[in-house]
């Protein structure tokens, strides 16, 4: 069998990174008489919808209550939607030279909705709301931060790692996998000072896209020789940041679940493959290739790193290529020196997180057919992992208190 070049990312350590956006490498060094112009086009996303799904468990061991009530109250957050319908009077302009999404440069979304949060006697109550990009996104590998503010001009969330990308086909900008971290202000109006910080959501958003008439939607010229495929290049993609290590639910026993957020970048020679599991079969390994993400807690104790739990491997699907040396506009190829993101509430997925056992450690080969996801062997993921701890970090909370450690 072949050896494949993959990564496993392994997150065990706690960095922290808060650099304002600037202009991508690849575009600073691109060499071509229409980049000026590329670059001064606005693309206009307006209209479709936003998908809110809240983390019903979490909230409820908080003692915070959401209205609606889940449809699903057995199953894992993510199966739970409240959908409402984004107003075509408002849009989003983006910097989008040749397809490949920079910056969104400004405007705002615009949402009715109906929707409370309730603390004891207090209720939060959002009749409406807007998402509006901050002048820079919080970390240096985001595209975009959104401010979540609602009727009475109330910053209740931020948004942050956003997975963006163009739907060339469809002409629809996507926006998903977004947490929702509580601001301050919310946690002031729920009396309820513990929740400034907790991610208790996540965010998605579909729009039409609005392409200038002059726009140039792929870059040719720098991209001939791309991708460049081990072994004619060394793959290496590092775990550049963990933004925040969240607590995710309660699972009794005194034991909990937790999450990190993570930012990766490709500091190899090699484009790397990206592609969702049975999404098909692709270059290089004629298969679904992706990189595989675990994580795991130590403390430091009597002179030795001892451990207090571990994930099962998240299957990355999906990356947004930001911060580029060289940006060909796939978003299932981390380019060279590209950056991507994946937040808590996307580490938490059911459907993206399996065994370990089922990864050739030597080769970092998977094979999708019959495997954890596809326990009938029809080539196709028909299960995931369950609501609670199946392929999570879970740790005692006793371990992580003070007095232990």
């Amino acid at each position: 069998m072949k050896i494949i070049q993959n990564t496993f990312i392994s997150i065990a350590i706690l960095l922290t990174c808060n650099i304002a956006n600037s202009t991508s490498p690849w575009l600073k060094n691109l060499d071509s008489s229409e980049k000026q112009e590329q670059m001064q086009l606005r693309w206009k996303a307006y209209g479709g919808e936003v998908d809110l799904k809240f983390m019903y468990k979490k909230l409820s061991d908080m003692k915070i209550s959401v209205s609606p009530e889940p449809q699903f109250p057995n199953k894992h957050w993510d199966f739970n939607h409240i959908v409402y319908p984004i107003s075509k009077n408002s849009q989003l302009e983006l910097q989008m030279p040749y397809g490949n999404i920079e910056k969104v440069t400004s405007g705002l979304l615009n949402v009715d909705s109906d929707f409370s949060l309730t603390y004891g006697k207090t209720t939060v109550k959002v009749n409406s709301f807007k998402l509006v990009p901050t002048e820079n996104p919080l970390n240096q590998s985001d595209i975009v931060t959104f401010k979540f503010i609602d009727q009475n001009n109330i910053h209740l969330f931020t948004i942050d790692s956003v997975h963006i990308e163009f739907d060339r086909e469809k002409e629809l900008l996507l926006m998903s996998n977004m947490d929702l971290f509580a601001t301050p202000e919310l946690a002031k109006l729920l009396n309820y000072p513990e929740l400034s910080g907790q991610v208790i959501g996540q965010i998605h958003t579909y729009s039409q896209l609005q392409v200038p008439e002059n726009a140039e939607k792929e870059l040719l010229g720098s991209c001939v020789d791309h991708p460049v495929w081990p072994p004619q290049g060394q793959v290496d993609v590092t775990l550049i940041d963990i933004g925040t290590v969240q607590w995710m639910r309660d699972i009794g026993a005194d034991k909990i679940v937790v999450a990190p957020s993570a930012r990766l970048k490709n500091e190899g020679t090699a484009d790397v493959p990206w592609y969702s599991k049975f999404s098909g079969t692709f270059a290089p390994y004629n298969n679904d290739q992706h990189p595989f993400l675990n994580w795991a807690i130590y403390r430091e104790i009597d002179g030795r790193f001892e451990q207090l739990g571990y994930s099962g491997v998240k299957h990355a699907f999906l990356t947004i290529n930001s911060n580029c040396t060289i940006n060909c506009g796939n978003s299932h190829i981390l380019w060279l020196g590209c950056e991507d993101v994946y937040g808590t509430g996307n580490n938490d997925s059911s459907g993206a997180l399996g065994p370990r056992a089922e990864i050739e450690a030597d080769t970092g080969y998977w094979e999708s057919t019959c495997s954890f996801f596809d326990p009938g062997c029809i080539g196709s993921q028909t299960t995931g992992s369950n609501a609670t701890d199946e392929n999570r970090l879970v740790v005692y909370n006793d371990d992580l208190t003070d007095v232990n450690n």
